[in-house]
């Protein structure tokens, strides 16, 4: 039977089943992939155990050595070792660089949405981790030591529409553009789901933890996490920061930047936003570059 002669109700729980068997497309994360994430996830890293994890991922490590072979860092004469690229781009550029690609790099021979930037949505994902991992240090955030991975994955369910569902991605970003109604409530009303439930459905079958699953599927709502006494829960800081870098310009799809940053307010806590954004931009005019 075509969807076509469903009743509402049953084109709406066909629907939302093809979003779920749109996960069966999302390929599993190799070993290698895995000790990526896991060790880099954390800042403590040293150059020449981040060079032996690149060196196990081809592709990787090409993209890697490009970078560090292109005019944008002034090289005339070829670097051909991973530890060489890593001293001359800086190992923080480097280490938030290989956590980005590791994750596109699985979609890389697939088909995706035309309207898809692969570019933009890395971006936008390692500028949330980089805010996330910045005021981890400034305020009390709960399981801060995945405040990275967790600004990394919280919009993956966007790609996985990307890749499963190109057509119907297509169909979202249309609708919203000419409803005026917000891409998350386009998802809901045309798929049943949304880009936050599959994130964390992502995430979970990728294994990468609980605290950053749950910073996924509550993004968008994160009254509803739940948060330890006297701590941030990673679904509200993820929620804020995801709103503040949208508004600085790095969103998925293009958008005007806004005159005034939205301010950062965590009840109970204090946070000199104007540092933030500081420490931020200082960091970001090399990691930033490696996207473009």
């Amino acid at each position: 039977m075509s969807s076509a002669t469903l009743s509402k109700q049953d084109r709406r729980s066909y629907t939302r089943k093809q979003a779920f068997l749109g996960l069966a497309k999302v390929p599993a994360l190799s070993p290698t992939t895995t000790q990526l994430l896991g060790r880099l996830a954390r800042r403590n890293c040293e150059v020449h155990e981040l060079a032996v994890l690149i060196e196990r991922d081809p592709l990787l490590s090409a993209q890697i050595l490009g970078i560090a072979n292109s005019a944008a860092f002034g090289r005339s004469h070829p670097i051909s070792s991973i530890q060489h690229a890593i001293a001359m781009i800086g190992l923080g550029a480097v280490r938030k660089f290989a956590l980005a690609r590791s994750i596109s790099n699985l979609f890389g021979k697939r088909k995706i949405a035309p309207s898809f930037s692969v570019t933009r949505f890395n971006l936008h994902s390692v500028a949330t981790g980089m805010f996330l991992e910045l005021l981890a240090e400034m305020v009390p955030l709960e399981d801060a030591e995945d405040a990275f991975l967790a600004g990394l994955f919280h919009d993956v369910g966007k790609l996985v529409i990307a890749v499963a569902m190109p057509e119907q991605y297509e169909t979202i970003v249309t609708a919203s553009a000419v409803t005026c109604e917000s891409h998350l409530e386009s998802e809901r009303r045309m798929l049943q789901i949304d880009h936050a439930e599959l994130s964390a459905l992502a995430v979970d079958y990728w294994g990468l933890g609980e605290s950053i699953r749950t910073a996924a599927e509550y993004h968008h709502e994160p009254d509803n996490a739940p948060a330890a006494l006297g701590k941030i829960s990673l679904a509200m800081a993820v929620s804020q920061i995801d709103r503040l870098v949208n508004a600085a310009g790095m969103s998925l799809l293009p958008a005007p930047p806004m005159v005034e940053m939205p301010p950062l307010a965590f009840e109970g806590f204090e946070l000199d936003q104007d540092l933030l954004i500081e420490r931020f931009a200082a960091e970001w005019t090399t990691a930033g570059a490696m996207f473009r």
